[in-house]
């Protein structure tokens, strides 16, 4: 018998042995699963099928795969059975009890649910309830009755830690319990803790457009991925894993959260950024990109220069340069064609007004490129037709002149030499008009004015802004394209080439007020079958150059009111004292309609903000401030510089001290421990720590864009904040008490 040490609770002994007979039953079940596939749990396998299936070898690896994630998913739940139980009784009905997990697990031998997974319906009473009168819908209909019991369980490693009663110990003392832990490398899963707001955006229904105003902390980018987890439990027979994609901000982003879908039983959804979605659409034409970070020349511009670049890259995002480009294309459709229409040989094989009704309304759905090789079909025909009249023409030619020969003429030799003549000359004129028409077709696409993407790129921007100044800042240097071309090129390359990209069902979008305005109805129009969930904050809106200021420029514009915005407006990121100091900063550019931030009941300690004399005692203080996080035992601690080049400097005077590792957007891979990083990349993560190392007035003087700096690097620590400056702190902080 094991020798266990269990909770202070007067049911711990009642729940010890039901999770043992739970952690039974998962084990019985990961015995049969490994006999079925041969796997071993824990260890990954996977099985690649053939580009060509037929559709039995289809349905075998599908099955197999199948089974592969449940096997993943029972290891996983063997450490970790379930999270909660509920105790509930159904109008008129008997009481039942369910205990909720990441993974729902059924008993072989009765087919009942052991494990209820946390995307169930009967889950909603845990994430949207109170002890008490309640329902939830079921598949059959909606369900009432009465919630008698909630229990928050903690269970890890197999083991049976604290239980919590909704009812006797609040369920914010659990939430500050989980909160208030240490994080780990990556962002984490929560499907212990989530909340009933951020439920109903979690469960908000697949066949509509979502947009999420979420708060720093709020959690938005775990909602997003949880969202995901929920809609392909929900709907696993019509959604596959492959149809779904979440786009991130930077590969390093996405290496942050690569963990929470697979960790949530989720295996190949497409996850990439949106300069990859260009990239798998474009292929090999995808053009030559400047290696710059926009964000990152911005903050070393001044504001006058950042105000006028931000005018040209807004215009470049905006629905109104979209609409231009569109027109231009439909234009181009009639300029790419030959003026004078399709002859050969002086026959017209095709005049412009029909190559005109052929190409641009018959085959309108197709990209130019294949609407030329369309044409050709016809063309090709034609050109056959055309060989066979001529052909006829020289053989009726050729016998009146072998008749007239014959009647002009007595039979002999130098008569039947000349009809052989005639007929080698018919022959040899056979042989002149194949290689006419050969000749022809193989020239057939030269006849087509079809500029490179590159330069319909240009030609259009050319003609859009005539004016010299204008060009200076829009079109490309050195043939190199900015991030902000992209979507033109994408469009140009859909309109002539055509996209490669797979077609999606669902697209979530992460730190989308980043995102343009084309850039969304972009990604829209190319998956027109899809619905969107979009999780954003205007207050993080750093790139606002190439973003959104309103989500009023998406909702009537790209969604025509279609969408549902919902805010989340808790953090539970930050303790309250992070939170008031970084509200305080973002309260000095106020958004209109957007709910005030509040944080979870969670203390700490207060944020330190530290006069450096001198540049010495500023990497002394820094180095000490991390020696002194370690032996508290944090484990994730960034220091965050204002830009790249500063990131740097400091990296080179402090790593032989502590080890720290230098974080850029190149990098794709992130491991946590001591990291030195730039503000351009540090939105949308969270560590245990940081310490924001110069926030002088020098550094940050009182404007808006460096106000949505300040604010995402404030709000970046889960425990403990440490701000440094030099001489005067910024304007920014003004009210803000500086640390003795």
């Amino acid at each position: 018998m094991e020798s266990v040490r269990l909770p202070e609770h007067p049911n711990a002994q009642e729940e010890y042995l039901h999770l043992r007979g739970t952690r039974d039953t998962i084990d019985r079940e990961i015995h049969e699963v490994e006999a079925l596939t041969g796997a071993k749990a824990g260890e990954v396998m996977d099985v690649q099928m053939k580009e060509d299936p037929d559709q039995q070898e289809e349905v075998t690896i599908q099955l197999f795969r199948f089974q592969l994630d449940r096997l993943r998913q029972l290891s996983m739940a063997a450490g970790q059975a379930y999270f909660a139980r509920l105790d509930f009784i159904p109008a008129g009905g008997r009481p039942e009890t369910w205990y909720l997990g990441r993974w729902g697990v059924l008993d072989p031998a009765t087919l009942t649910p052991v494990v209820v997974d946390w995307r169930s319906p009967v889950a909603n009473l845990y994430y949207s309830g109170q002890i008490g009168k309640m329902d939830y819908e079921a598949p059959d209909g909606r369900v009432e009755g009465e919630l008698t019991l909630k229990r928050m369980l903690t269970v890890r490693d197999r083991q049976l830690l604290s239980l919590f009663d909704s009812g006797i110990v609040s369920q914010e003392a659990y939430l500050q319990e989980i909160l208030g832990s240490i994080s780990s490398d990556r962002l984490r899963e929560i499907v212990t803790t989530i909340q009933a707001e951020q439920n109903i955006v979690i469960r908000h229904p697949l066949n509509e457009h979502l947009l999420v105003q979420g708060a720093a902390g709020s959690g938005k980018t775990t909602i997003a991925l949880h969202r995901i987890a929920y809609l392909l439990y929900t709907f696993q027979k019509t959604l596959k894993p492959e149809n779904m994609m979440i786009l991130a901000p930077n590969p390093l982003f996405l290496s942050y959260i690569s963990q929470v879908l697979p960790d949530l039983g989720v295996e190949r959804v497409v996850q990439t950024t949106f300069e990859g979605w260009c990239r798998e659409g474009m292929g090999s034409r995808m053009p030559k990109i400047r290696q710059e970070s926009r964000l990152e020349k911005n903050l070393s511009l001044s504001e006058e220069e950042r105000e006028k670049n931000s005018r040209l890259v807004r215009l470049k995002g905006s629905l109104e340069l979209k609409k231009k480009l569109e027109a231009y294309l439909d234009r181009l459709q009639g300029e790419v064609l030959p003026p004078s229409g399709f002859r050969m040989a002086g026959i017209t094989l095709m005049d412009r007004k029909e190559a005109e009704e052929v190409f641009i309304r018959d085959l309108r759905h197709f990209p130019l490129e294949q609407r030329i090789g369309e044409l050709k079909k016809i063309i090709r025909k034609r050109v056959r037709d055309a060989v066979l009249h001529l052909k006829e023409q020289y053989a009726g030619l050729t016998e009146q002149l072998v008749d007239k020969a014959r009647a002009s003429a007595p039979d002999s030799p130098a008569l039947r030499q000349k009809i052989r003549d005639l007929y080698a000359t018919r022959d040899q004129r056979y042989r002149e008009i194949d290689d006419r028409a050969e000749k022809y077709l193989n020239g057939y696409r030269e006849k087509f004015n079809l500029p490179d993407l590159a330069g319909i790129c240009r030609a259009f921007l050319q003609e859009t802004f005539p004016d010299p100044q204008d060009q200076a800042g829009l079109l490309p240097e050195d043939n190199l394209l900015r991030q902000e071309d992209l979507p033109m090129m994408v469009l140009i390359c859909k309109a002539v080439f055509g996209l490669k990209t797979k077609q999606m069902k669902h697209v979530v979008i992460d730190e989308c007020q980043d995102f343009s305005p084309f850039q969304i109805a972009l990604l829209k129009q190319s998956n027109p079958a899809a619905t969107f969930t979009l999780v954003g904050d205007l207050y993080q809106g750093i790139r606002s150059d190439e973003g959104i200021r309103s989500w009023q420029e998406w909702t009537g514009p790209v969604f025509s009111h279609q969408a549902d915005l919902k805010q989340l407006t808790v953090s539970y990121r930050n303790t309250v004292e992070i939170m008031e100091r970084a509200q305080a900063v973002a309260e000095r550019y106020p958004i209109p309609g957007i709910s005030e931030t509040k944080p979870v009941l969670r203390h700490g300690e207060a944020p330190k903000i530290l006069c450096a004399q001198s540049d010495p005692e500023h990497l002394a203080m820094m180095v000490s401030q991390i020696r002194a996080w370690q032996r508290e035992g944090f484990h994730s601690i960034a220091l965050i510089e204002k830009t790249e080049a500063r990131a740097r400097k400091l990296f080179r005077a402090i790593r032989a001290e502590t080890g720290a590792r230098l974080v850029s957007e190149k990098d794709s891979d992130y491991r946590g421990g001591v990291i030195i990083l730039p503000a351009s990349i540090a939105k949308g993560m969270e560590f245990d720590c940081v310490g924001i190392c110069d926030a002088s007035a020098e550094c940050f003087p009182d404007n808006e864009f460096l106000c949505r700096i300040l604010y995402v690097m404030m709000t970046r620590p889960l425990h403990r904040l440490c701000i440094w400056y030099k001489k005067e702190p910024s304007p920014l902080l003004a009210g803000t008490r500086v640390s003795s």
